[in-house]
């Protein structure tokens, strides 16, 4: 018998190797994500730090107006830092999601081609199966008609 084709072969192995691209796209996404999360982190830490050096220091001893006002500066600062941090994990959230989205879409597509892919094999084994049938029914009466005719 001869061997099983997909015609669309060709097909399939393009949206595979798309969905391994964009894998690979959201996974660059994901990380980048990550590293925004861990640089709020950093920025949130950095912000409550000064906050408890002003505060260690207003304890210890009367500070200038100036050094107080440098303190200030310093949280505010933090604070500034912290809101384009926090800022810059809602837009890489918003990229990973939509990475997710094509990378859905891209897993669907192959998906659907191999589903196609499965239908045909599963068509083409019952196609062979009732040839290899027919081959033995062809077979078995050739040898029951002449013994039949012998005397």
């Amino acid at each position: 018998m001869k061997r099983f084709t997909f015609r669309l072969e060709r097909l399939r192995e393009l949206r595979e190797r798309a969905e391994r691209e964009q894998a690979a796209v959201l996974g660059a996404a994901m990380r980048d994500e990550q590293r925004e999360r861990d640089e709020l982190h950093r920025a949130q830490s950095e912000f409550d730090r000064i906050g408890e050096q002003a505060g260690e220091a207003a304890v210890r001893a009367t500070l200038p107006a100036g050094t107080l006002g440098n303190l200030g500066l310093a949280r505010d600062a933090a604070g500034v830092r912290i809101d384009a941090a926090a800022e810059a994990v809602k837009q890489a959230q918003v990229r990973v999601e939509e990475e997710q989205g094509r990378y859905g879409e891209r897993r669907r597509d192959r998906k659907v081609v191999e589903m196609l892919k499965e239908k045909r094999f599963d068509t083409w084994k019952e196609d062979v199966s009732r040839a290899e049938q027919k081959d033995i029914d062809d077979v078995a009466l050739r040898r029951r008609i002449p013994n039949e005719e012998k005397p």
